[in-house]
C-alpha cells in the first residue's frame, strides 16, 4: 500500500487546512471540533467486524487521504504518509434503544479526540438499534478531508467497483484550469470585497456564543426540493438556502433581533476540486460569503430573491478566479485572507450541499439513507449541510446551544420547504431526480 500512496507528491497544506486543524485548539468543548462525516443506514444482517476490516483494507490503496497526517506550521507544514491499519481504524459498537440511541452514539463518537500520529479517520459499525439493519459511521478531520473527499471515500468503499478517479461526487473539471482573464478577476474581486465587511450579527455582548452544539437531522424527499425549484425557477441549492434563510429570519424576529431585519450572511464552501484531486489529502474549497435576503417576507418572495444572491457561485469564470486564488496565491497572502474572513465580526453560519450520485451498498445490503455530519467551529452560531442520496435529502444542523430557541430551526426549515413545494406538482422520483441536483455548487465545511 505504501508504494502506491506514499510516493505521490501533494500540494502543501493550505491556509484552510491549517485553520481547520488549529481553530479547535481553543475550543472549550469537543462539540466544536473539526470532525465531519456521514452515517450510512443499511438494511440487512449485521456483518462481522473482521469481514468489514478486510473489505476496507482492500480499498485503501485508492485513497491517499486516508494515509496522511498534517504536521508542521507555516512553510514547514507538510503531509506525512502513515500506513493506515484497518484493525485500528474500523471498529464496532453495540447500540441499544432504537434510533434515539443511535443518534446519541453518533454524537458521542463525534466528540472523541483523534489519536496522535495516526491518520484521522474511523469507520464504526453501529448495531443493535434495529432488528433488521445497522449503521456505518464514517468520521474524519476536516483539515485532511473536505465534504467532496468524504463523498469520494464513501463511494470508493461502498459504491460501484470503480477507481476513485472516476468518482461522480465531484465535477468533471479539467486537471489544468486556465488562468482567468483580468476582467473576470476584477469582477470577482469586487464581489469578494463587497462581502468582506463586518456584520457583527453574532457578537452580542449580552448573548455570547458557546462551544456546545445541538445536533439535529431532518430528512425530506428530493422530489419536494425539485418541486419548489421548478415552481420558483431556481436551483435546488437556492431552495435549500431560501428555506434556511426563512427559518433563521422567523426565529430571529423574537430570539435574536439583530439578525431579523438585515441580509443574512452565509458562508458557502465552493468545491474547486479537479478530477485528479478526488482523494488527495487537504481541502480544495474556497469559503465564500453570500448575503441571503433578510427581514420578514413570504417564503416564495425570499426564494425569488435568492438566485441573485448566489449568482456568482454558478458562474464558471468566478469559480475559475476562486480556483486561481486557492492554488496560485502565495501562502503568506492566503493565510491572512483566511484569518480575516474568519475573524470575530465576520464569522457566520455555514451552509454546504453534497450530492451522492451513485447508490451505495455493502455486499448485498443497500444503503437506504445517508445522514451527513457537519462541524461548527468556535465563533459560528450554526452550520448546516444537506446531502442527497437515492431520492432522499438529509440535512444536519449543528446549532450553538447559546442560541435561544435554536432547536426550532430544523422544524422551521422543513416548514419553509413545505410551503415552497405546495405550489407545484411533484416530479417523478428516480435517478434523474438526484442527477438534476448536481447543477448547484458547494461542498461541506465541512
Amino acid at each position: 500500500m505504501k508504494g502506491m500512496t506514499g510516493m505521490r507528491a501533494f500540494r502543501a497544506p493550505s491556509a484552510a487546512d491549517l485553520f481547520l486543524r488549529d481553530v479547535e485548539l481553543g475550543a472549550e468543548d469537543p462539540d466544536a471540533a473539526s470532525t465531519i462525516g456521514a452515517v450510512l443506514h443499511v438494511t440487512g444482517a449485521v456483518p462481522r467486524l473482521s469481514d468489514l476490516q478486510e473489505y476496507v483494507g482492500a480499498r485503501l490503496f485508492r485513497l491517499p487521504c486516508l494515509a496522511h497526517i498534517l504536521r508542521g506550521d507555516g512553510r514547514q507544514a507538510r503531509w506525512v504518509h502513515v500506513d493506515p491499519d484497518p484493525a485500528r481504524h474500523v471498529g464496532a459498537r453495540r447500540v441499544a434503544g432504537g434510533p434515539d440511541a443511535l443518534q446519541a452514539a453518533v454524537r458521542d463518537l463525534v466528540r472523541e479526540p483523534w489519536p496522535q500520529a495516526v491518520p484521522p479517520w474511523r469507520l464504526v459499525l453501529l448495531h443493535g438499534h434495529e432488528p433488521d439493519g445497522y449503521a456505518l459511521l464514517y468520521l474524519t478531520h476536516h483539515a485532511v478531508q473536505d465534504g467532496a473527499t468524504v463523498a469520494a471515500v464513501l463511494e470508493a468503499f461502498f459504491g460501484p467497483d470503480a477507481p476513485s478517479a472516476q468518482s461522480t461526487t465531484v465535477s468533471r473539471t479539467a486537471s489544468a484550469v486556465p488562468r482567468p482573464p483580468l476582467r473576470q478577476v476584477m469582477r470577482s474581486g469586487k464581489v469578494l470585497l463587497r462581502h468582506a465587511r463586518k456584520h457583527h450579527l453574532w457578537t452580542s455582548p449580552s448573548q455570547p456564543l458557546s462551544c456546545r452544539r445541538r445536533t439535529v437531522w431532518v430528512q425530506v424527499p428530493v422530489a419536494r426540493l425539485k418541486t419548489a425549484a421548478r415552481a420558483g425557477d431556481a436551483s435546488i441549492n437556492d431552495v435549500y438556502l431560501a428555506a434556511l434563510g426563512h427559518a433563521i429570519a422567523g426565529w430571529a424576529s423574537s430570539a435574536w433581533p439583530r439578525a431579523a431585519e438585515t441580509p443574512l450572511p452565509v458562508m458557502i464552501p465552493v468545491d474547486l476540486r479537479t478530477a485528479d484531486e478526488v482523494a488527495v489529502p487537504g481541502n480544495r474549497l474556497f469559503l465564500t460569503r453570500v448575503d441571503l435576503p433578510g427581514g420578514a417576507m413570504p417564503v416564495a418572495r425570499r426564494l425569488a430573491r435568492t438566485p441573485a444572491a448566489t449568482e456568482a457561485l454558478k458562474l464558471p469564470g468566478h469559480r475559475a478566479v476562486l480556483r486561481a486564488a486557492l492554488t496560485r496565491l502565495p501562502a503568506w497572502l492566503l493565510k491572512p485572507l483566511v484569518k480575516v474572513s474568519t475573524a470575530r465580526g465576520r464569522l457566520t453560519l455555514a451552509a454546504s450541499f453534497l450530492v451522492m450520485r451513485k447508490r451505495l451498498r455493502y455486499d448485498d445490503a443497500v444503503v437506504d439513507r445517508i445522514d451527513p455530519v457537519m462541524c461548527c467551529p468556535p465563533g459560528a452560531p450554526l452550520a448546516v449541510v444537506m446531502l442527497l442520496h437515492a431520492g432522499e435529502a438529509s440535512v444536519c444542523f449543528r446549532i450553538d446551544e447559546a442560541l435561544p430557541g435554536g432547536e426550532s430551526l430544523p422544524a422551521r426549515w422543513r416548514q419553509a420547504l413545505e410551503e415552497l413545494s405546495e405550489s407545484g406538482e411533484p416530479p417523478s422520483v428516480g435517478p434523474g431526480a438526484v442527477a438534476a441536483a448536481t447543477a448547484a455548487p458547494g461542498s461541506p465545511v465541512q
